[in-house]
């Protein structure tokens, strides 16, 4: 029985990945859910960079260690054509593992000036509303991207700024608006800090840096709760736990434990990276930020990533889930909760994950 259960469920996550993968290409983009890999390819202690540990070894595990969608670029000219990477000037960047198409920035007084700040709602009626009046690019649908989808190219191996510059040139170490307002507050909206790639929140009566991007807009899969105490993301391609431990972990101890956690018939759980864990944030609630009817168990706490913080190796990522914020301030000798994670399905390639009876 237990092992028809989970040909079931697997079937039904084949079919709600086809017909996805079907409407994404039939709209010319990519997989929505995709998530590029943070960038980090360097490993660490709980204080200094170290040689990648092996298998067994203390600190294996952790971001570097992992790389399931590459990170990778395309320039593009003002009429949206593919430009080589030698090219010294192009005017967006198609990101090719999420299909998302970004502005770049300029330095020389035009819409896309990088010193150019906005108000949150400025930074739709006046700055999106001219990209699109002027067709820029033969496009008119030009937005402020959300949360989950600018905080894709920042650069979590890099900081000052924290992005890919061979790609995204002109990009102060600043502010940048999400168009994803607060759900606490009204008047707040979020924001990113491209000097290391951290999230804030603020009043939207402010101004900050603006980047715009088109496309991705298909809509998300529902996850699967698999019946077995976990849960899929068909957008992402990856299984968690549904519930995690009920003890709080310092970061050596949140690799160790999922590196060595033999569960629901798995053993290739690992902790997932700081983008991977904030794929099941909710920004449209808080206390706890995140769906319980498919986390029931998640605490308004933080929550490890597999990420350290660039700027001071003795801190890694972690998610605080009282309102999603991916915070750089995690001490690794300090404990936060944990929740295991495993890839199932690549997020551009279709295959059929291992079902265990």
């Amino acid at each position: 029985m237990a092992k028809r259960s989970g040909i079931i469920v697997l079937s039904t996550l084949i079919i709600l990945c086809l017909c996805g993968m079907a409407l994404r290409q039939a709209q010319g983009i990519a997989f929505a859910g995709a998530l590029p890999d943070t960038g980090q390819t360097k490993c660490y202690n709980d204080t200094a960079e170290i040689p990648c540990p092996a298998p067994g070894e203390d600190f294996y595990g952790q971001d570097a260690q992992y790389t399931t969608n590459p990170r990778s670029y395309t320039k593009l000219d003002a009429g949206g054509t593919d430009f080589p990477d030698s090219a010294t000037d192009w005017a967006m960047v198609r990101d090719n593992v999420t299909g998302l198409i970004w502005e770049v920035k300029t330095d020389d007084g035009s819409v896309h000036d990088k010193d150019d700040e906005y108000t949150w709602y400025d930074a739709q009626s006046v700055f999106i509303a001219e990209l699109n009046s002027a067709n820029f690019g033969g496009d008119s649908d030009w937005r402020l991207p959300t949360i989950k989808e600018l905080t894709t190219v920042a650069n979590l191996g890099k900081n000052n700024p924290a992005i890919d510059t061979e790609y995204f040139p002109a990009t102060p170490s600043s502010f940048y608006w999400f168009s994803t307002a607060s759900a606490f507050n009204k008047d707040y909206a979020w924001y990113v800090y491209f000097g290391s790639g951290s999230d804030y929140y603020g009043s939207k009566s402010s101004s900050r840096y603006v980047r715009a991007v088109r496309g991705g807009q298909a809509g998300s899969i529902p996850l699967v709760i698999n019946g077995d105490v976990t849960v899929t993301d068909p957008n992402t391609g990856l299984m968690w736990q549904q519930e995690g431990p009920d003890s709080e972990m310092t970061w050596k101890e949140a690799l160790g434990h999922c590196e060595g956690l033999s569960f629901a018939g798995y053993n290739d759980w690992r902790l997932p990276n700081r983008e991977e864990l904030r794929s099941i944030a909710d920004y449209g609630t808080y206390n706890p930020a995140t769906d319980t009817g498919y986390f029931p168990d998640t605490r308004s706490s933080g929550y490890w990533s597999s990420t350290t913080y660039a700027s001071n190796k003795d801190d890694a990522w972690f998610v605080s889930f009282d309102l999603g914020r991916g915070d750089n301030s995690g001490n690794k000798s300090n404990s936060r909760y944990v929740r295991a994670v495993r890839t199932v399905l690549p997020s551009h390639t279709l295959t059929t994950p291992t079902i265990m009876a």
